[in-house]
């Protein structure tokens, strides 16, 4: 059984945060100005560097943290 890697949760928080404001990935994709085959990878494969998670902590006005709990 493989453990959920600190970017993987990183990357379902981001899902659970567009579920609750977003009608659809690509709204938000829109709206946060990049291509929605970014965020799905983001979303199934996790988010790799530091200052996209400030980007997106910033963005939806929540704590750096959160993308880690």
């Amino acid at each position: 059984m493989s453990e959920i890697t600190i970017q993987q949760t990183a990357g379902l928080y981001l899902k659970k945060l567009i579920q609750e404001n977003y009608d659809s990935q690509e709204d938000f994709a829109y709206d946060f100005n990049t291509d929605i085959r970014t965020v799905s990878r983001y979303v199934n494969n996790g988010i790799n560097k530091i200052s996209t998670i400030q980007e997106l902590a910033d963005f939806f006005g929540v704590r750096f943290q959160d993308f880690f709990t």
